[in-house]
């Protein structure tokens, strides 16, 4: 094997363990984050960027099919099933939307509906930040018993005591890309999308949440097939470092 095979081939390994380190890091986080209500999970994808023949890159070499390998890591947008709780301030959206948060950062989205009410009786998240409607903050301070009198029908009108009081500001996105992964279950778009019309078949499920989609079983299994890859190229990377240095001590005995 010549000197420059075995730097391709270590390369490629090398290459190969990265990738699978980073798909590996994706699917922990997709397992841990299994029973959070309204997580979307994370997919995957690599792209090898061609390198064209003359050019020099540290990760191809210059050589035809080396070059930089791209990660792509997207939100799965897919349904997760809608559970009740009972919980009057949970809220599921059935279908594309998202519930548009204020937060010190500016506006985000989230399919996480387990909200409560701060000590001003503003609709917030769990995590403090206020949930917008149509009119803005949502107030409920003067809604004494909020478990008897308070509804929320399925386009998001808030109705208490038979008087209409705000909408829940549920909004789309024409793609997927339009929104980036911020944490904490929120969303913020990119610069140039805009919100959409949202689609006459999604609904709000008053006292209800939507669970995550990921399936346990399957992120286990790729979790495995994942380990498996990395330790085959592991494994080369040994092989290939042991080659290279019975070379070079071969050289040295010639010299």
């Amino acid at each position: 094997m010549g000197g420059s095979e075995e730097m391709l081939g270590m390369i490629d390994a090398v290459r190969g363990c990265l990738k699978e380190e980073i798909r590996m890091d994706v699917i922990a986080n997709n397992l841990a984050n299994a029973s959070v209500a309204g997580f979307k999970r994370d997919r995957i994808s690599f792209q090898d960027l061609l390198l064209q023949q003359g050019s020099v890159s540290a990760e191809g070499a210059g050589t035809p099919g080396g070059g930089k390998a791209l990660v792509r890591v997207q939100p799965d947008f897919s349904q997760g099933d809608i559970y009740n709780t009972g919980n009057m301030l949970d809220f599921a959206i059935s279908g594309k939307g998202f519930f548009k948060v204020a937060t010190p950062y500016g506006i985000r989205y989230t399919r996480k509906g387990n909200f409560k009410l701060n000590a001003l009786g503003n609709l917030i998240t769990q995590d403090g930040y206020v949930v917008l409607g149509k009119g803005g903050p949502i107030n409920l301070f003067d809604t004494q018993d909020l478990s008897k009198h308070v509804t929320v029908d399925e386009r998001g009108v808030i109705t208490f005591g038979g008087d209409e009081l705000d909408q829940l500001d549920i909004v789309s996105f024409a793609n997927d890309d339009a929104l980036v992964k911020v944490g904490n279950g929120l969303f913020k778009k990119r610069q140039g999308a805009n919100e959409d019309v949202l689609p006459p078949e999604t609904k709000v499920r008053q006292r209800c949440l939507e669970s995550s989609n990921v399936n346990v079983a399957e992120e286990m299994v790729q979790m495995i097939h994942s380990l498996r890859a990395f330790e085959s190229y592991q494994k080369a990377i040994k092989v290939l470092d042991r080659l290279d240095n019975k070379a070079t001590n071969e050289v040295s005995r010639l010299k």
